[in-house]
């Protein structure tokens, strides 16, 4: 009969937008090598697999495949796996949250109106990226393309990315990876995130792209992890004046034609980020029997 799964658009209210997940709720007996090679058979940036857990402080135990590798967190996949967890009655819809074991952190996911809502770990920033000439040649693009006003500068809250800004819009558009400078420049790191605060839609904030080619993602649609951490920077490096920092959007996935918005809400007392959530809307386009 094999594995039951369904596909799900994630930040995004309609179908082929957003970021395609496959999840699989009740994954059974496979065999540990089976994860991996269903991930890269579905060929999607990330498909999940549902466990129970262990934890008692957790409702479920989430595994996150790439096509090139199991990782420990990634946003659309929280998001859409508990979506799909709601949709087939594994968690009551009286219930308005659920708390995924993923590794070694907790995450806890809840429902605001037609929304979901992730709580991600604080920021860890690491020092500024010198190497402004060679991350330009690693994105085809020149070193005054970047936007000097602020660092370049891997930042976490839970997937660590180097982040990089650009000047405008035409510029983050025609950015094409130079993979042998770009494997040089991320080290152990697996992804590289561009942004500028110029933006197709007057409604969001920043726009945006994200690559992971060494783990299987050529550019991903949108970018649950990054964007926390993205909010996190514009908000520790003022990028943008007046920032309201609980209503930042940002716009990902239009150079592939998946369009997303994935809204980030980043919560500071004394001037010290204490809180970060992430989150957006998801549908389920298919469903179907994966026969291994």
């Amino acid at each position: 009969m094999g594995q039951k799964f369904f596909q799900v658009d994630v930040f995004t209210d309609r179908v082929f937008g957003g970021n395609p997940l496959a999840v699989f709720p009740e994954p059974g007996n496979l065999k540990e090598a089976d994860h991996l090679q269903i991930a890269r058979e579905m060929n999607l940036s990330e498909t999940t697999f549902v466990y129970p857990s262990k934890n008692t402080k957790a409702d479920f135990k989430i595994r996150i495949f790439t096509p090139g590798k199991e990782i420990p967190f990634a946003g659309h996949p929280t998001l859409g796996t508990a979506h799909i967890l709601w949709e087939t009655g594994k968690i009551t819809p009286s219930n308005d949250s659920v708390v995924l074991e993923m590794g070694s952190r907790l995450i806890k996911v809840s429902k605001k109106q037609n929304n979901l809502f992730m709580e991600q770990p604080l920021p860890s920033f690491g020092d500024p990226v010198k190497a402004v000439g060679q991350v330009a040649e690693a994105l085809s693009i020149d070193p005054g393309d970047i936007d000097s006003r602020f660092p370049l500068q891997i930042v976490s809250t839970g997937f660590p990315a180097l982040y990089v800004p650009l000047r405008n819009l035409e510029v983050l558009q025609r950015v094409e990876l130079n993979l042998t400078v770009l494997r040089e420049i991320l080290g152990n790191v697996d992804m590289i995130y561009v942004f500028t605060r110029e933006t197709v839609e007057p409604s969001s904030t920043v726009h945006s792209r994200s690559f992971a080619p060494f783990i299987g993602i050529a550019e991903d649609p949108a970018t649950g992890s990054a964007a926390g951490a993205l909010g996190a920077y514009l908000v520790q490096h003022e990028v943008i004046e007046n920032l309201e920092p609980t209503t930042i959007v940002i716009e990902q996935g239009f150079e592939i034609n998946r369009p997303s918005h994935i809204q980030v809400n980043v919560g500071e007392t004394g001037g010290e980020i204490d809180s970060i959530q992430v989150g957006g809307q998801a549908i389920t386009v298919l469903e179907g029997n994966f026969l291994v």
